[in-house]
């Protein structure tokens, strides 16, 4: 017994070894050969009669198509091996067609018969890969057979093949124009009771959906509505974030809102506001649709799943469809804190947080404990710095806030990238919205630190001063115009120190807030500005010199309302008073220089203010309006910015995915009768789908099974395979199509002649395995 199993060991492992050999030995020589002579040689291994070389040749050939080359010249070789018995070789093929059908469709055409045949293969994975090949071959003339096949796939026992069909029915429509028998036949597969059917059928219905009328786009998810929600955790991760998506529309549409009641005090209940910063309930209560429960539920568990895209679909769900004190309940916001934290994806991270971003904006509680988390990398890049730096600005509290503010100040004055450090400082100048304190200590900072910044931190460090002035304007008590007036003059110093070296925007930026706030320390340092600045005024920059030009005019205009409110009205009186003033001769020296300035629009606001300031009283009341116009407070509130939409911009794409349709009225949503659930198709052995009984989903046309078709052949036995014209071919599939309606077959016959079938393939099968058993020895 011990000598037969060595021997037998020994017979296989010297079988493996020759295998091994012999497939080295193709490869060898295929590499061997010269360059000029391999089309050659692989056209050789293509048409040769040995199965390991055509396997060879179509690894080849496939190998040149994934490095980029063109296999289009092996086409006919490659078609010919589509009835080979290998299964790789067919697999091949198959994907071969798939990809040059377009490129040679009367070749292709040749293979069709060939294809269809396929489709009764016993292998589930050719007929599936079958019927994809067709649909991919892009030829408006076989859109017939296709129909006819996909019809014939539809009743496929296996669910691979039923999947395959839904996805070559998303390939006639790129094809043509939506048909009424397949888009019936698509609702159906949306009611198949595999999960995986069912997945592929809602990637092909949301591609589609678009295209067809708002009633009828719904027709099948109505019905399908609960049990979708039931076995979306069962579907993959694809078709999971298609479903949500879908669902999330149609639960705008169908469902009512929902409805917030508050916990402690008042009954009265009201509808989830479109805006929810308006809900008027510090606590509350949420009452949901029986429905729109069902589908938010069904969430729940999704919210761990290692699908990006999942989650952020759950999130986008969520901020549509629940009020943000459900965020924390569903832990959505630690998925999402996780999504950032593991995910390599710049996109998915981009996603992530300007959702996170749009979350914190409704309820900051959700993400402050997590404010660690939005801390900033150093190879961050401009984008995601500006998100993380507007979550913290959303979510920072009086417990958090000291934290965040020493970590932004060592982004402002201690990195070495521009973008954080300038963006590190907008975001300090946002703690101004928190309390006056806050205020206070952001100006400190920004007077004792503009010495060390520079370029552009230097200039938003400006900006956050003008906006802190202009806010303590508003306020108009003796405490914040004192504490005006010793900023302006710190301002003065630090514009006239000869070691401070200022970019012109923020020098521009001192001479302004020096002009606009000149009342309040009656026009002393404006025209002290004037008088050390004017002596260099052709050599500063444009900025600076348009600023010099404004702050002469508004100097001038406080001295002209001064003289105005303290003496009657007399022009004569007043232009004898202006030519002793040194302001209105800073003024006119400074209008002769402009009106030689090489900047154009310099000379034209010269001519301007020349023409308001020089033709009388009640023209100067118009100047004076117009200059000294109280200005609006710079928008620092980060929540609702307008989206970028430039060409190649990502925000054109986040934007569309934070679209959804508006809540429909609930006097014209229809009844949650609408909802009720349709049978679910399943597939028997003999391979006939259950008809369904529903107002919503049209009845399939009925089709001949196999088993009938032989039923019906004289002989009793299967009929030899031969190859057809395409007259022939097309004439056949018609005479089928025109059959198909027509009345079966009783049932006895077809018992006897399905058992029939099954003994001659059992003996057919043993008789093969036989073969192939004999065939493997003498390999």
């Amino acid at each position: 017994m011990a000598d037969s199993l060595a021997r037998l060991s020994s017979m296989i492992e010297s079988a493996r070894d020759l295998t091994i050999e012999a497939a080295v030995s193709a490869r060898s020589r295929l590499v061997d050969t010269p360059t000029a002579l391999r089309p050659k040689e692989i056209s050789r291994l293509l048409n040769s009669r040995i199965e390991r070389e055509n396997i060879n040749g179509m690894k080849y050939v496939i190998s040149l198509i994934s490095r980029g080359e063109d296999g289009l010249e092996y086409f006919a070789d490659v078609v010919k091996n589509i009835t080979s018995p290998n299964l790789k070789v067919k697999i091949l093929v198959l994907i071969y067609v798939s990809k040059y059908a377009e490129s040679d469709p009367n070749t292709a055409l040749l293979s069709i018969n060939s294809i269809q045949k396929l489709l009764g293969d016993k292998q589930p994975y050719i007929r599936s890969s079958a019927i994809k090949t067709m649909a991919g071959i892009r030829i408006p003339s076989i859109l017939p057979i296709l129909q006819i096949c996909i019809k014939k796939s539809v009743t496929d026992r296996s669910p691979l093949v039923r999947a395959s069909t839904a996805i070559a029915i998303g390939k006639v429509f790129d094809m043509h124009s939506p048909k009424k028998e397949l888009i019936t036949v698509l609702w159906k597969l949306l009611s198949d009771s595999d999960p995986q059917v069912v997945s592929a059928s809602l990637k092909v219905y949301y591609k589609l959906k678009d295209q067809l009328s708002q009633k009828k786009q719904w027709e099948p998810i109505h019905g399908n509505f609960r049990r979708l929600c039931n076995i979306v955790e069962y579907l993959d991760e694809w078709s999971q974030t298609v479903l949500i998506e879908i669902l999330t529309e149609y639960s705008r549409f169908f469902l009512p809102k929902p409805k917030l009641a508050p916990s402690e005090g008042s009954q009265e209940i009201i509808d989830l506001p479109n805006n929810y910063k308006d809900i008027p309930y510090s606590s509350y209560e949420v009452r949901l649709d029986k429905d729109l429960e069902l589908f938010l539920n069904a969430l729940r568990p999704l919210v761990y799943s290692s699908s990006e895209t999942v989650i952020l679909a759950i999130a986008k769900a969520l901020i549509f469809l629940s009020p943000p004190l459900m965020y924390t309940e569903f832990k959505i916001n630690q998925a999402l804190i996780n999504l950032i934290n593991y995910s390599s994806n710049n996109q998915i991270l981009y996603f992530s947080l300007h959702i996170i971003k749009s979350m914190a904006a409704l309820d900051s509680v959700s993400f402050s404990k997590f404010y660690k988390k939005f801390y900033l990398f150093p190879n961050d890049d401009k984008s995601i710095i500006r998100l993380k730096l507007d979550i913290l600005s959303l979510i920072w509290s009086d417990q958090n806030a000291p934290e965040i503010w020493e970590e932004l100040k060592y982004y402002a004055l201690s990195s070495n990238n521009f973008d954080m450090s300038s963006e590190a400082v907008v975001t300090i100048g946002k703690f101004t919205t928190l309390s006056h304190a806050w205020t206070e200590t952001v100006m400190k900072w920004c007077l004792i630190n503009i010495r060390n910044a520079g370029g552009i931190t230097q200039k938003e460090i400006f900006n956050i001063i003008k906006f802190i002035i202009q806010k303590k304007s508003k306020q108009s008590t003796k405490e914040e115009e004192e504490s005006i007036r010793k900023t302006i003059h710190t301002l003065y110093l630090f514009l006239t120190d000869p070691e401070m070296d200022f970019e012109s925007d923020a020098k521009a930026g001192i001479i302004w807030i020096i002009g606009e706030y000149t009342h309040i320390v009656d026009n002393l340092v404006a025209r002290a500005v004037l008088r050390k600045l004017i002596r260099n005024f052709a050599f500063e920059k444009e900025k600076t010199r348009y600023a010099l030009l404004v702050l002469s005019v508004k100097s001038l205009t406080y001295e002209i309302t001064k003289y105005n409110n303290e003496h009657e009205h007399d022009d004569e009186l007043l232009m004898n008073h202006l030519k002793e003033n040194d302001v209105y001769k800073f003024y006119k020296h400074i209008l002769h220089l402009a009106n030689y300035d090489p900047s154009y629009d310099i000379r034209d606001r010269a001519r301007l203010f020349h023409v308001l300031l020089n033709t009388g009283s009640k023209q100067f009341e118009l100047a004076s309006l117009f200059i000294q116009a109280p200005k609006l407070l710079p928008d620092l509130d980060p929540t609702f910015k307008k989206f970028d939409r430039s060409v190649g911009s990502m925000n054109i794409i986040l934007s569309t995915f934070l679209t959804v349709p508006e809540w429909s009225d609930e006097s014209l949503i229809p009844p949650d009768t609408v909802r009720k659930p349709v049978p679910v198709s399943s597939n028997s052995i003999g391979g006939n789908m259950a008809s369904l009984s529903s107002a919503s989903v049209s009845k399939i046309p009925q089709f001949k099974s196999e088993a009938n078709i032989r039923s019906q052949d004289n002989t009793g036995t299967r009929s030899s395979y031969k190859l057809q014209s395409l007259d022939e071919f097309f004439g056949t599939s018609e005479q089928e199509e025109s059959s198909s309606d027509a009345s079966s077959e009783s049932e006895q016959s077809e018992s006897e002649s399905s058992e029939e079938e099954s003994e001659h393939d059992s003996e057919h099968d043993s008789e093969h395995a036989s073969d192939t058993s004999d065939d493997s020895l003498s390999d």
